[in-house]
C-alpha cells in the first residue's frame, strides 16, 4: 500500500508543482510590474495630470499585457477626472490600445467629442486646394491622360484624399493609380460608364461638403452604423470607474 502511495505521489507532486508554476506565471502576466507600485500609490485625483504622465511612462516601457492594461487605465482615469483639459489627449492615447478598427474609430470619435471639436458623425471633408487637385486627377483619368492624373494627385495632398474615398471609386484607389500608369499618351481613354459616374458622384459629394444630403453622404461614407458616445456616462466612455482613483494594495480603491 505504501509503495502504491509513493507511486501516486511521484505523479501528483510534479503535476501540482507544474500547476503552481503555471498559476504563478499567469498571475505575473496579469499584475503590473512592481516598479510602478510607488508611483501608483502617490497618485491623487486632485492632480489628474499625474495619471496621464504615468500612463505615458508605463505605455513607453510596457513589457506585459498587464502593463498595457495599466497604461490604458491610467489614461482613462486622467480623462475621466479632467475631461476638459486632458480628455482629448487621454482618449487619443487610449486609441493606441484598441484591439479592433471599430474600437479605434470609437476612441478617435470620442477624442473629438470630448475635445469639443466636433461630433461622432462620420463626415469626409476636403480642403479646397486638395479637392481641386483631386478633381483634376479624376478629369485627367476620364480623358485617358494618366500621367497628368498622377501628377495632380501629388499636389496639395490629393493622394491622401484618394485613399480616403478610394473604396467608393470603381476598383478602389490602387486600381485608379494602376489605370493611370497603364494609360498611353495619344491613345483614347477606355473608361467605362460606371467608373465615370462614380468619379463624378464622389466629386459632387465632396464639393457639397457639410451641406450634402443624405443620399450623397450615404454614397460617400457607406452604410456603416454611426458611432454612439455618451459623455454623460464616464465608465462607458473611459472604461474606468472615476469613483475609484486611488491605487491601494494592488487595485483601484474608492477612498484615499
Amino acid at each position: 500500500m505504501r509503495a502504491e502511495l509513493r507511486a501516486i505521489l511521484r505523479v501528483l507532486v510534479p503535476s501540482a508543482m507544474a500547476c503552481a508554476v503555471v498559476t504563478a506565471s499567469l498571475a505575473l502576466s496579469r499584475a503590473p510590474d512592481s516598479r510602478w507600485e510607488e508611483k501608483l500609490r502617490r497618485l491623487d485625483p486632485v492632480r489628474p495630470m499625474d495619471y496621464l504622465e504615468l500612463g505615458e511612462a508605463v505605455a513607453d516601457q510596457a513589457r506585459t499585457d498587464a502593463e498595457q492594461r495599466l497604461a490604458r487605465q491610467l489614461f482613462g482615469l486622467a480623462g475621466a477626472l479632467d475631461p476638459q483639459r486632458l480628455g482629448r489627449s487621454a482618449m487619443l492615447a487610449i486609441a493606441q490600445f484598441a484591439a479592433t478598427a471599430e474600437e479605434r474609430a470609437r476612441a478617435l470619435a470620442a477624442a473629438e467629442l470630448v475635445g469639443g471639436r466636433g461630433t461622432a458623425v462620420r463626415r469626409t471633408i476636403a480642403e479646397p486646394a486638395q479637392l481641386e487637385a483631386f478633381a483634376r486627377a479624376l478629369s485627367y483619368h476620364r480623358r485617358g491622360e494618366g500621367r497628368k492624373a498622377l501628377n495632380a494627385l501629388k499636389q496639395d495632398n490629393a493622394d491622401a484624399l484618394l485613399e480616403r474615398v478610394g473604396d467608393v471609386l470603381a476598383g478602389g484607389a490602387e486600381v485608379f493609380r494602376a489605370e493611370c500608369r497603364a494609360m498611353k499618351p495619344g491613345v483614347p481613354a477606355v473608361v467605362d460608364e460606371d467608373t465615370v459616374s462614380r468619379g463624378l458622384y464622389v466629386e459632387l459629394a465632396l464639393r457639397a461638403g457639410e451641406l450634402r444630403g443624405a443620399g450623397l453622404d450615404l454614397f460617400l461614407e457607406g452604410d456603416a452604423p454611426l458611432i454612439e458616445i455618451d459623455l454623460a456616462d464616464p465608465e462607458g466612455t473611459w472604461g474606468v470607474d472615476p469613483r475609484r482613483p486611488w491605487w491601494r494594495d494592488g487595485s483601484w480603491a474608492g477612498n484615499g
